[in-house]
């Protein structure tokens, strides 16, 4: 025994395993890999990641050239969205991130990096999203039965998804009559699919910038001018910060000993080209008296469809005209207060109207002056450059079969026995139809809308333009419903508020030093057709 012991010490050692060679198979697919569900109901997350040698022969092949396969698979998440906290961190995994670094990175480096793709799958149960200020939450989005899949390849983005449940709930002091502001009918809401291009484009050779494709089911919107201000600013400032992140990276790599970057110069860039394909069937439309008036107007839109392209001002088939700009103050409804609308309407909008002194404008009208003039405020003519054609976001809106008629909000806690069959149900609330209505028949309604998205640096049209045709109306019109009408517009859409910008300086911007210019906001120009209304003190009595 010890002989043989000593013999198998002695033998040399393999350099080989000893384990069997592996036997040859191709690699796995992403489909076999990533395609799987939660291990165990009690898991919160499921990561699977596959990288992919880019020499390998199936790179091109089977994966399409994609280098790396990601699967996040959730079962329920809550997330407190802060902006800046979470600008940081997409900016790490590269998502939202322009493609700067291309101008600044040697060559070998842009092109290995236009050969990384990464797709990544995601799956979500239950997702709850927090949007908060350092002060106060704004408001809150919860999405079920959440899945959709992210391809990053050569600095673009691109989403595509589907979801079955939504909700947006308002968490300030605003919100506690109608906390639900955005919900659906239905188990599956939305289809989506967006793509955002990396590299800028300042020559516009592209058709777009963006492309959002939506297609929505049985959907219900409260509207409230304040809340639809607070969501606009919110993202607003999150891509300011997004640009900002940009600019730092791009100064940081032209100067690698350099500590300090300059952000972007308020109001010098171009708005991104959004192209819009979205269609939505049966959506209702609520629309309170104001945000604390049980008095609602109840809009149900029908199908509604939304298309845009882009044009330059002047084209064929656009309404801003150059010429608004050339207007005075007190011309086309200047002086008009923001709770008075109509045909050929427009508001004028003064930056940083707080600057302004109150105490020499007083003593100006102590002069003696009148009123009915632009002397009156030493308002200066308006600086334009006519050589300039602003670029134009062209959208048409179509509304068919809509209907509208007025309700009064009830408590969700309304018994069985009370409710009607005519109530409708909103989140937190319910809402209960007026037996009297506003329209004989259902209307239809189209829209154009034109942005100004180069409002940043030029005022040459107004910075929106609506152009509407109503056709075959016939309304009737009480005296409590003229009141909720009226109520609708002074205090919902025309609800004094001031520019939540002003209030917090997220990102070391200063305002223009220029804040004597005027502009022109908002141009709005309805036809009507064939519509007839007809004003009674009640709806029982009709005229002849």
């Amino acid at each position: 025994m010890q002989d043989l012991q000593k013999t198998k010490r002695n033998l040399p050692r393999s350099k080989l395993p000893s384990t069997p060679p592996p036997s040859i198979c191709s690699s796995p697919l992403p489909t076999e890999m990533l395609r799987k569900d939660l291990k165990s109901e009690e898991n919160l997350v499921h990561l699977s990641i596959l990288n992919i040698d880019p020499t390998s022969p199936d790179a091109l092949t089977v994966y399409k050239g994609t280098n790396k396969f990601v699967n996040v698979d959730f079962n329920s998440l809550d997330i407190n969205f802060n902006l800046q906290t979470w600008v940081v961190i997409l900016d790490f995994f590269g998502i939202g991130s322009g493609d700067q670094a291309s101008h600044t990175a040697s060559p070998s480096r842009v092109e290995a990096a236009s050969h990384q793709a990464t797709e990544i799958d995601i799956k979500v149960k239950s997702l709850s999203v927090c949007f908060n200020r350092a002060e106060m939450d704004l408001f809150k989005a919860t999405v079920l039965n959440y899945t959709s899949k992210i391809i990053l390849k050569d600095g673009n983005f691109e989403i595509e998804g589907q979801l079955g449940n939504f909700c947006i709930k308002d968490l300030t002091n605003y919100g506690i009559l109608y906390r639900d502001r955005f919900l659906c009918r239905g188990e599956q809401i939305l289809n989506f699919k967006i793509f955002k291009y990396g590299a800028e484009d300042e020559e516009l050779v592209r058709d777009f910038d963006i492309s959002v494709d939506l297609k929505m089911a049985a959907i219900t919107y409260v509207h409230t001018q304040r809340f639809f201000s607070l969501l606009m600013d919110f993202f607003t400032q999150f891509q300011q910060l997004q640009e900002t992140m940009n600019s730092f990276r791009v100064s940081s790599q032209r100067r690698n000993h350099s500590v300090g970057f300059k952000p972007p110069e308020h109001g010098t860039g171009r708005g991104s080209r959004i192209k819009l394909d979205v269609e939505a069937s049966s959506p209702l439309l609520v629309l309170p008296m104001s945000s604390s008036s049980t008095h609602v107007l109840m809009v149900d839109l029908g199908f509604l469809e939304i298309h845009n392209g882009f044009k330059f001002a002047g084209d064929e088939g656009t309404i801003s005209a150059s010429k608004l700009s050339t207007l005075k103050s007190g011309e086309l409804g200047g002086r008009r207060s923001r709770a008075q609308s109509g045909s050929r309407s427009s508001q004028r909008s003064r930056s940083s109207a707080r600057s302004m002194d109150r105490a020499s404008r007083r003593s100006a009208r102590s002069a003696g002056r009148g009123m009915s003039s632009d002397e009156d405020f030493n308002i200066p003519p308006l600086k334009i450059v006519p050589s300039h054609k602003c670029l134009l976001d062209v959208m048409n809106i179509s509304l068919r079969a809509m209907d509208l008629s007025g309700a009064e909000r009830l408590s969700a806690f309304t018994s069985e026995e009370e409710r009607q069959l005519s109530d409708v149900e909103v989140g937190s609330c319910l809402l209960r139809k007026q037996v009297k209505p506003l329209l004989k028949d259902k209307c239809e309604l189209k829209l154009q809308i034109e942005r100004n998205l180069d409002k940043g640096f030029s005022h040459n049209v107004p910075d929106l333009s609506i152009k509407g045709l109503l056709s075959k109306v016939h309304a009737v019109v009480d005296v409590e419903q003229y009141k909720l009408i009226r109520g609708f517009l002074a205090f919902n859409l025309g609800e004094p508020m001031d520019n939540l910008n002003e209030e917090i300086d997220i990102i070391g911007q200063t305002p223009p030093a220029d804040t004597e210019v005027l502009w022109t906001t908002t141009f709005m120009d309805i036809e009507l057709q064939n519509v007839t209304v007809d004003l009674v003190e009640q709806h029982c009595i009709l005229p002849d």
